[in-house]
């Protein structure tokens, strides 16, 4: 990317490190250089990642700055374009891919998600500006064109990536099965948009799907559930040994709950030659008792299988935006739902508030 500044953006940041630090900025926008374009930022989604960021449990800034612009959540219009650019061209909606490649043989094979060494940058994370600003350059090697009906939904892109992964890996490795996996039931754990938009995902393959969260209902999460088709569960009235004990044969879970008890409770409620899949990423150090002499022999003789997932590669944002189109396709209005809350970037202080009923919240410029 090249150095020389055309001008400077409005951006919102935060010290990382430092808790309580988030701030109106300007940055430097760099001329497009080859293979680059030149975005103008439409919405920028806020996460649990961006607010542990917030926290300052985690986050690096670029080399050179002491702060770091978050967002990793976007939807923009392209506006103008480098040399050598033939992906996209100016009006185009499109969004990004958050990992850049360390170069270790995993990302030279385009699997940056795979990543071997775990020295990449990840825009708005670690080492590199995020998308909370009004304009921003990108190669378009990480550019994901978005079809221009689905701009109101096109911010939960990178999102709905997570599940797309989690249950792309899932059917790799079921191709040990040969009589044809396709799962019957799923659980999801966990409401926030990552398990609402795994539910989506799944009811849309034809899933029995029951997601669980701690919130009794009637709640905003249950309620897009239901619309689905899929059932919510609430783990303080049924908890989660008892639900899968009241389940014929779980052949999925999704697991994007924070809480790593969950994972070891999924792993006792797993169906025989089911698939755990472990999303979330738990900062802190727990313990618990558990029985782990049964979770070992459950897990050998029912040839079960627990894998982490994490990021996304390319072919999932891809995915991505297929199933945002196909969730329009079966529940119209509905994935847009999922956004509760949106903020003007004078509005900015109001990203670190988190109320029951929020579930996606927007910045928009």
């Amino acid at each position: 990317m090249t150095t020389a500044a055309l001008d400077t953006v409005q951006a919102i940041a935060v010290i990382p490190g430092t808790p309580n630090s988030l701030h109106r900025t300007r940055v430097p926008l760099p001329a497009p250089g080859s293979g680059e374009a030149v975005i103008q930022t439409i919405r920028v989604g806020v996460c649990g990642t961006d607010r542990e960021i917030m926290r300052g449990e985690f986050g690096q800034a670029p080399t050179g700055s002491d702060a770091l612009v978050i967002g990793h959540e976007v939807l923009g219009r392209v506006t103008s374009v480098g040399p050598d650019v033939g992906k996209v061209q100016p009006g185009d909606l499109v969004t990004a891919t958050v990992r850049r490649p360390d170069g270790c043989p995993a990302c030279e094979v385009g699997q940056p998600d795979m990543c071997l060494w775990r020295q990449y940058t990840e825009r708005g994370i670690a080492g590199a500006h995020g998308f909370m600003a009004e304009r921003f350059v990108e190669h378009e090697r990480f550019l994901i064109p978005i079809p221009p009906e689905l701009e109101r939904t096109g911010v939960l892109t990178e999102p709905l990536t997570v599940v797309d992964k989690a249950v792309r890996q899932a059917d790799l490795i079921q191709r040990r099965l040969a009589y044809g996996w396709q799962p019957k039931t799923a659980v999801v754990l966990g409401a926030g948009p990552i398990g609402l938009l795994g539910t989506l995902l799944l009811r849309a393959r034809g899933a029995d799907v029951v997601t669980v969260a701690r919130t009794p209902a009637p709640n905003h999460a249950a309620d897009l559930v239901t619309a689905a088709g899929a059932r919510y569960v609430s783990s303080r009235e049924t908890p989660l040994l008892e639900l899968g004990a009241s389940l014929d044969g779980i052949d999925l879970i999704l697991e994007s709950t924070g809480a790593s008890i969950a994972a070891f409770e999924a792993m006792q409620i797993l169906g025989n030659n089911g698939v755990l899949v472990l999303l979330s990423l738990t900062g802190t150090d727990t313990h618990a008792e558990i029985p782990i002499d049964r979770i070992n022999r459950e897990m050998v003789a029912g040839n079960k299988i627990v894998v982490g997932c994490v990021n996304a590669g390319f072919i999932d944002f891809d995915n991505a935006v297929r199933s945002l189109a196909r969730f329009d396709t079966l529940w119209p209005g509905l994935a847009e739902r999922l956004i509760t809350s949106r903020l003007a970037i004078d509005d900015f202080e109001q990203i670190t508030q988190k109320t029951a009923a929020d579930v996606k919240k927007v910045v928009e410029f």
